[in-house]
C-alpha cells in the first residue's frame, strides 16, 4: 500500500519550479473576474439616518401645558425604533413605492399576459424585489437606518425618503386620527348641548317663577359645560394642525458619489488570494511522491 507525504523542502523546490503554473492561474483567474465585475450591474447606496420621537409629546396635553414638556424626552426608545420598522416595512407602503417609482418596470417582471390579475402578481413581485433593495439597521445609540440598494443612484436616494416621508405621515395620522375622532364627538355634544340650551331658554319665557330659577340655573351649568367642551374643541383642532412628527430626520439620503456593490478591490484580492491557494493546493496534490 502506498501513501503521500509531503516534506517542507519538496514542497518549496515544488513550488520553485511550478511558480509559472501558479503565476499563469492567477492572472486567468483575476482576467475573469475583472470580467465578469465589468458586465455585473453597479449598485448605488443611499442611506438616511432617523431617531424616533417620544410618542407621550404627541399628546394634545404637551402643547398647552410646558410643564409635561419638561417630564419628557424629545427622543423615544428602541420599542419606538421597533414600531417606526413595523409601520414602514407593511406592505400597503411598499406598494406604494412601488407605484409611484414604476418598479414594476425598473425590475423588469415579467408581465404574464394570460396571468387574471397579472397587474397584482406583478406588483406583487415588484414589492419582493423591493424588499431586498430596502434595509432597516438599529443601532448601538438609538437611531435607525434606512438603507436602499438600486442601479440608479437618483432612485435609491429617492425611495429612502419617500419612505420616511410615507412613514412619517402614517404614524402622525394615526395620533390624527385619534384626535379627529374626539373632535367629531366633542362638536356633537356641542350641538346638542346648544340645541338644549335653546330649548330651556324658550321654555323659560312660559314657566312659572320657581321653575324659571331651575332652567336658570340649569342654563348656567350649561354654560360652563359648553365652554369647557368648547376649550377642548379648540385644543382639538390645534392639535390636529400641529401634530407633532413620529421621528426626527437627522441626516436625509443623497445621491451616492459612487457605486458601492460590487465592491472591485475587495473582489479582486479575494479572487487573487483564493485563486492562489488553490493553484498552490492544485500543483502539490498532483505533484505528490507517492511512498510504500
Amino acid at each position: 500500500m502506498t501513501t503521500a507525504h509531503f516534506n517542507l523542502q519538496s514542497t518549496v523546490q515544488l513550488l520553485q519550479r511550478k511558480w509559472k503554473q501558479v503565476l499563469i492561474f492567477v492572472i486567468v483567474a483575476l482576467l475573469l473576474a475583472a470580467i465578469t465585475l465589468i458586465l455585473v450591474p453597479k449598485y448605488y447606496k443611499s442611506t438616511a439616518i432617523i431617531v424616533p420621537a417620544n410618542p407621550a409629546l404627541a399628546d394634545k396635553a404637551g402643547l398647552f401645558n410646558s410643564n409635561i414638556q419638561g417630564l419628557y424626552s424629545y427622543f423615544g426608545s428602541g420599542d419606538d425604533i421597533d414600531r417606526t420598522i413595523g409601520i414602514a416595512t407593511m406592505d400597503t407602503v411598499y406598494k406604494q413605492l412601488v407605484d409611484e417609482f414604476k418598479l414594476v418596470e425598473y425590475y423588469q417582471i415579467n408581465q404574464a399576459d394570460t396571468a387574471k390579475d397579472k397587474t397584482a402578481i406583478d406588483r406583487r413581485k415588484a414589492v419582493l424585489e423591493l424588499r431586498e433593495d430596502l434595509t432597516f439597521q438599529k443601532t448601538d445609540i438609538g437611531q435607525l437606518k434606512l438603507f436602499a440598494w438600486t442601479k440608479d443612484k437618483q432612485l435609491s436616494a429617492n425611495l429612502v425618503n419617500r419612505l420616511i416621508a410615507i412613514t412619517q405621515q402614517n404614524e402622525a395620522g394615526i395620533w390624527k386620527q385619534r384626535y379627529q375622532a374626539s373632535l367629531q364627538k366633542l362638536e356633537q355634544s356641542i350641538k346638542q348641548m346648544e340645541q338644549e340650551y335653546t330649548s330651556l331658554t324658550e321654555a323659560a319665557k312660559t314657566a312659572k317663577e320657581a321653575d324659571a330659577i331651575l332652567i336658570n340655573n340649569k342654563q348656567h351649568s350649561l354654560l360652563e359645560q359648553l365652554t369647557t367642551y368648547q376649550k377642548s374643541a379648540n385644543e382639538f383642532k390645534l392639535a390636529i394642525e400641529n401634530n407633532t412628527p413620529a421621528f426626527y430626520v437627522l441626516e436625509p439620503a443623497v445621491i451616492a458619489a459612487k457605486s458601492e456593490k460590487p465592491n472591485k478591490p475587495e473582489l479582486l484580492l479575494l479572487t487573487a488570494l483564493c485563486s492562489f491557494i488553490f493553484a498552490m493546493l492544485w500543483v502539490l496534490v498532483t505533484n505528490r511522491e507517492p511512498s510504500l
